[in-house]
């Protein structure tokens, strides 16, 4: 049973992200029957919202420390446009102490295999989603968050304090954006970068995929842009951007879409 229902919320990636009963029997390949109870029981249990275009996760399976729906809305857009110019899986978001809890998630048509979920968690030092939003820290704070010996995801993954320090000063140089090259998982690479909220939440955005971290350098300013927008929609409380803002975003994502990732560098 545990299995059957695992099986089934891995198939909601993505939050505020609808799919209908039958999508999830042919998702899962479980019998119609135990989908359907199974999907009842999770509403019933308020990690599932029912509306109707189908089921989708609730704002407080998202994370446990506040609702985020704010956040997820204004972010939405921009991550589908991420996804469909650049074809890598998008991430969004927040510091929860040390780790990075993921908010949502955009893996479109893309095939890669990314080892995250919607509402999961993973060590934030280990991936360049998590060192963006460490970097905005200060030093103490994050002193107070790891020990001086951090867990490895990888044997690329930083080991100890001293030398996360020396990468979070370095992201510091490039005004927020941070990679990684395989730490979090071996044979991805990510770049990111932090979304600047309301008080003391830390919000992040990212790009992953089967390439190297210095391919990934040419997408960067796309990504950077869209964190920016994402601040600027928060602030107006998740109102539309403005038309010439959409009509830059249209031009960008022409020149990028004529480009195959090959020809990226």
């Amino acid at each position: 049973m545990v299995a059957r229902v695992a099986m089934i919320m891995g198939v909601f990636d993505g939050a505020g992200r609808s799919q209908r009963l039958d999508q999830v029997v042919s998702n899962t390949g479980l019998p119609r029957s135990s989908v359907h109870r199974i999907l009842t029981q999770l509403h019933d249990a308020r990690l599932l919202d029912h509306g109707p275009d189908g089921y989708c996760l609730a704002a407080s399976t998202i994370s446990g420390n506040g609702d985020h729906s704010l956040l997820r809305s204004a972010a939405s857009p921009m991550l589908e446009r991420l996804n469909a110019d650049t074809s890598l899986v998008v991430h969004l978001g927040v510091l929860s102490g040390a780790n990075v809890v993921y908010l949502d998630k955009v893996s479109g048509s893309s095939g890669v295999a990314v080892p995250t979920r919607v509402a999961g968690h993973t060590p934030a030092h280990a991936s360049a989603l998590g060192k963006a939003m460490l970097a905005t820290l200060p030093a103490e704070v994050l002193d107070g968050l790891l020990g001086p010996t951090l867990p490895k995801s990888t044997p690329a993954t930083i080991g100890d304090l001293p030398t996360l320090h020396q990468e979070l000063a370095r992201i510091r140089s490039r005004h927020g954006l941070a990679y990684d090259d395989q730490e979090l998982a071996v044979g991805l690479a990510s770049v990111a970068a932090p979304i600047t909220m309301v008080g003391n939440e830390v919000a992040g955005l990212s790009l992953t995929g089967a390439i190297s971290a210095q391919r990934l350098t040419r997408v960067a300013p796309f990504l950077t842009r869209a964190a920016r927008g994402i601040t600027e929609r928060i602030g107006r409380g998740g109102a539309a951007i403005t038309r010439g803002t959409n009509v830059t975003d249209d031009m960008l994502s022409r020149v990028l879409r004529t480009l195959s990732s090959d020809d990226w560098v």
